[in-house]
Parts: structure tokens; C-alpha cells; sequence
């Protein structure tokens, strides 16, 4: 009986081991590229931008739509940052191309113009595309609405797995920034 126990303990452990291990961690990060900011003039208006979400794209983890009615969130692959502090960052970069001043802030200065983010969808779905959802406010400080755009965004994966992903949705945001800073340098 005990011959048995010590052959049967080590293989025991190493079971026990192997199904504690976790799997590996990836962090992936989105590249969107910068604007030649020495090119164009830039006008002289104070923005002030405000970037808001729900609550699992606050979170770093990456996530995949499975149904209208399901999402799936990853353990270990995750976003450097949180979608929406990655969304206020290209938009704040892009903004600075274009206008003087730019802040992020919910303090709104008077004289500025308001571009109020919100962002709705960033995420995978069913292995085949990636998804941009985002609603774009431009006002003035006292709260006066000049325009208002939804941009929607779904890009084809080249591959299934969340470095696919990572790109798809690096040009969809890249897509949707053009467009809303175009049309708000196009109002301002």
C-alpha cells in the first residue's frame, strides 16, 4: 500500500500543479497614427473634451460580443489602458492638431466648445469584425448644442484573436476621429 501511495503521489502532484498554472497575460495597445502637427495652422479656439462610457469599457479587459444579448469578457488579454482612456487619448492628440487649446476636463472654461464622447461599443464580435459605437456632442459652455453625430465602425478581423482585434479597431477609431474632428472643425 505505501509502494503504491509514493508512486502515485508524485504523479498526483504534478497534476495539482498543472491545474494552477494560469495562462499567460497578453496586453495589447492600439496604433493610431499621429498628424503632422507642423503642417497646418492651427484655429484659435479653446476645447474642452469630456469622454464618458459604460462601465466595462472603463476596464482594461478586452472584450467580444456573442450575441446582442451577451459579452464576454477576457481574463488575460487586456488593453494597456481602458478603451475610453485610449478614446481620450487620440482624440485629445487629434484635437491638438487642429485647435489652440485643448483640455480634458469636466470644468468647462467659458468661452470653450464642449465635444462630449460617448463611447458605446469598442469590441469584438463573433470572431468576424471589430465594433466602434460613438456619439459625438459639440456645444458651447453654457450648454447650447451646435451638432450632434453618431459614428459607427465595424472592420474585418485578419485574424480571430485579439492582436486581429487590436488592429481592426485601431483603424475604426482612427476612422471616427477623422470624421468627428472634420466636422467639428467644419462648425467651430
Amino acid at each position: 500500500m505505501i509502494n503504491v501511495f509514493r508512486r502515485l503521489c508524485p504523479v498526483l502532484c504534478l497534476f495539482a500543479v498543472a491545474s494552477c498554472t494560469m495562462p499567460e497575460t497578453r496586453i495589447y495597445s492600439l496604433h493610431v497614427p499621429a498628424e503632422n502637427y507642423a503642417v497646418r495652422s492651427r484655429k484659435e479656439v479653446m476645447v474642452t473634451l469630456r469622454v464618458q462610457s459604460p462601465r466595462y469599457l472603463a476596464q482594461p479587459y478586452i472584450a467580444w460580443r456573442l450575441s446582442p444579448y451577451e459579452l464576454e469578457i477576457s481574463g488575460y488579454a487586456k488593453w494597456e489602458l481602458s478603451p475610453v482612456d485610449m478614446v481620450k487619448e487620440i482624440f485629445r492628440d487629434a484635437l491638438i492638431a487642429h485647435f489652440q487649446q485643448v483640455r480634458v476636463s469636466n470644468a468647462v472654461p467659458e468661452g470653450s466648445v464642449v465635444l462630449s464622447v460617448n463611447l458605446r461599443r469598442f469590441e469584438g464580435v463573433d470572431d468576424h469584425f471589430g465594433e466602434l459605437l460613438l456619439d459625438a456632442e459639440l456645444s458651447t459652455a453654457e450648454g447650447k448644442e451646435i451638432y450632434r453625430m453618431t459614428t459607427s465602425k465595424k472592420v474585418p478581423l485578419e485574424t480571430t484573436d485579439s492582436a486581429g482585434l487590436a488592429k481592426a479597431l485601431s483603424s475604426a477609431l482612427h476612422e471616427a476621429v477623422l470624421e468627428v474632428v472634420a466636422t467639428m472643425e467644419s462648425r467651430v
